[in-house]
């Protein structure tokens, strides 16, 4: 039923509980609202209302229901921090919802700046003081002006709360935000889909590097949480100089390769140059790069050699040849575990753009197992190359 306004609109009645069903579809995120009273006293409060509202000045906020008891507590401190749960919360945010005796010891063990307690494991972080309060019907809208604020060294995904039930987002991938890399991400958001299918299809983390001048960048990756305590590495960056990247430089001229690996010696010191440039030659032959947790010297080699003419050769009869069970782990054939896997991506003119790589490998793959992540890998970077040289 409508009725008329003060403002000369009309105000719908909506049943408080069509309401709550209804907007209960859209998720929101869950985050623990701390202060602390000047005698010690912690106080705490959870919403799934928190949310950045300014970047300049920086301004984050939530809304409390005007019924809670800790919310004028929290109120006339004036500051609070904003704790942001993991999808591995959900046992803390319950405790902080019963108000259990011991939560904030247990949880809570430091303290911020301002002297808020802070979430032990929290996603991010946020310490505050109150800006302003505005009212919002039956909550009051809480503007924070941020002094300080983190995120966790393994910072997971984060908890969500939709349709009653606590969770996790499924995220196929990411990929970074940063103006300066606009073409390469571009380029990488044109191979995300075959990313996302790869890491799908082989159950493990899929990752998007480019060359930025003389650096690697990492721009997307797929599959977060695929490897045991994975977190992601989109952002990250590192030097292009031996013995790093070298998939960027294996099909380059020589004079290319030669900057590599000066840069090398310059960059990382003292290193074996002739290590650097048989995995040069190895990746050239072979068509692809393969890590593994052993030595240099122990390389995966012993089991796909290109000086023995692989490449097309049958993995499982070389492995056969050599006394290896294709059903058996490698570990359990003192065999190297494998660490990752790369392969490059190539323009029209054959130039490397971007490399693939996959990692989170338990080390105790079988080799017909890492065969199937050879080939799947081969072939998404063969659809990425193709996508690229129609550019």
């Amino acid at each position: 039923m409508a009725r008329p306004t003060t403002n000369g609109g009309t105000e719908t009645t909506i049943a408080a509980e069509t309401f709550r069903r209804v907007l209960g579809h859209y998720p929101t995120g869950v985050a623990l609202i701390t202060a602390r009273q000047d005698d010690g006293t912690p106080l705490g409060l959870v919403v799934g209302t928190f949310s950045s509202i300014s970047l300049n000045p920086p301004l984050v906020g939530f809304m409390p229901d005007r019924s809670s008891t800790s919310w004028p507590l929290i109120r006339e401190t004036g500051r609070f921090c904003a704790n942001v749960l993991s999808a591995r919360q959900e046992n803390v945010c319950r405790a902080f919802v019963r108000k259990e005796p011991q939560r904030f010891g247990i949880h809570c063990p430091q303290l911020t700046g301002l002297g808020n307690p802070r979430l032990e494991g929290a996603v991010l972080w946020a310490d505050c003081v109150i800006d302003s309060v505005l009212p919002a019907g039956d909550h009051d809208l809480v503007l924070g002006r941020v002094q300080e604020l983190d995120v966790a060294d393994d910072a997971g995904l984060p908890l969500i709360f939709l349709r009653g039930g606590y969770g996790a987002p499924a995220l196929p991938s990411i990929q970074m935000e940063a103006t300066e890399y606009g073409a390469q991400l571009r380029l990488a958001d044109l191979v995300r889909s075959e990313v996302e299918q790869v890491s799908q299809d082989l159950m493990l983390e899929c990752q998007v590097a480019a060359r930025v001048d003389e650096s690697v960048v990492v721009l997307a990756t797929a599959g977060i949480g695929q490897a045991p305590a994975s977190t992601t590495t989109v952002g990250e960056t590192f030097p292009l100089a031996a013995p790093f990247g070298p998939l960027f430089v294996a099909w380059d001229t020589p004079a290319a390769q030669e900057a590599w690996l000066e840069r090398g010696r310059r960059l990382n010191g003292a290193y074996d140059t002739a290590l650097a440039n048989e995995e040069l030659t190895a990746i050239h032959s072979l068509g692809y790069q393969v890590t593994t947790a052993g030595t240099p010297a122990d390389r995966f080699e012993r089991l796909f050699d290109p000086r023995k003419g692989y490449g097309d050769a049958d993995v499982l009869r070389q492995a056969t040849a050599r006394g290896l069970d294709p059903g058996l782990t490698l570990g359990a054939q003192t065999m190297p575990a494998v660490s990752s896997m790369a392969a490059p991506a190539t323009d029209r003119h054959g130039a490397v753009v971007m490399v693939l790589r996959l990692i989170g490998f338990d080390g105790d793959e079988t080799p017909g197992r890492l065969l199937a992540c050879r080939d799947r890998l081969l072939t998404a970077a063969q659809r990425a190359s193709a996508i690229l040289d129609a550019v």
